[in-house]
């Protein structure tokens, strides 16, 4: 007998449309952010949406220089 084990993970809808929000807005402030040192590589920030929902997300520099949106977590206050 042949085993096939499939894992599924389940991701809401509303999780990718929060990441793609998130992502637009830490794209567009991502300029304040740019470290003066060329040679960094990765950046973090802060961001609040209102009423009261805080996300840090990180970009890593890619092979051209330019910066990547990687990932984003909730800030717990």
């Amino acid at each position: 007998m042949k085993r096939n084990d499939t894992f599924v993970i389940n991701i809401p809808k509303n999780y990718m449309q929060l990441k793609d929000q998130i992502q637009a807005i830490a794209n567009t402030l991502l300029p304040s952010f740019i470290p003066k040192d060329p040679a960094e590589t990765s950046l973090s920030f802060h961001f609040t949406l209102p009423p009261d929902s805080s996300y840090k997300v990180f970009f890593q520099k890619d092979a051209k220089a330019k910066w990547q949106f990687q990932r984003f977590e909730e800030a717990v206050r």
